[in-house]
């Protein structure tokens, strides 16, 4: 039988308005570029001239818009989990496995934050720039290098979660769970 789930922290309401914020940021700016392509398109259609830029926008852009929403994503327990093995074992062998599932989830985001560094430092050292209006690209890159760093952050917070559930023989709390209390 489980254990009910522990009110909600104030260091975890913090987190989750930061991740919130950061999607909600990001969303926005997925809506702005959605806009600007239409009034492109219409543009066109009329025969007039069209946004100047408007592909080194998108190309730059839709890096930090995707990027913007994986620490809010990981901290609302969206990742992909196979419960299966863990229920039929019962709720000690389900949180182990929510342990095991989240270092690997922390493993995987600590190395896309450690190669989108290195990416970075990359097109910062070789000068690189947009194609038509010739933006220095590594500031962008540098946001998503953040933004991945603040993912693998989270996901350690999520693993310092599982890891204090399984040691009290309980499956960490779903998202949807903890927040109902």
């Amino acid at each position: 039988m489980s254990q009910p789930a522990a009110p909600i922290s104030t260091t975890e309401r913090a987190i989750d308005r930061v991740c919130d914020t950061i999607a909600a940021l990001g969303f926005l700016g997925l809506v702005f570029i959605a806009f600007l392509t239409m009034v492109d398109v219409v543009l066109r259609y009329l025969n007039l001239a069209r946004f100047e830029g408007l592909k080194d926008l998108t190309e730059i852009a839709f890096a930090v818009v995707v990027t913007s929403c994986f620490p809010a994503g990981l901290k609302k327990g969206n990742a992909v989990t196979v419960n299966l093995l863990g229920k039929a074992l019962g709720d000690r062998w389900h949180a182990w496995f929510d342990v095991i599932g989240a270092v690997a989830m922390l493993a995987l985001f600590a190395l896309f934050a450690w190669q989108f560094t290195e990416l970075t430092l990359q097109f910062q050292h070789a000068g690189r720039t947009t194609s038509t209006l010739e933006w220095n690209t590594a500031p962008v890159w540098w946001v998503v290098a953040g933004l991945m760093m603040a993912a693998a952050l989270v996901q350690l917070w999520i693993l310092s979660a599982a890891l204090k559930a399984a040691l009290r023989g309980v499956p960490r709390p779903s998202y949807d769970d903890s927040i109902l209390e």
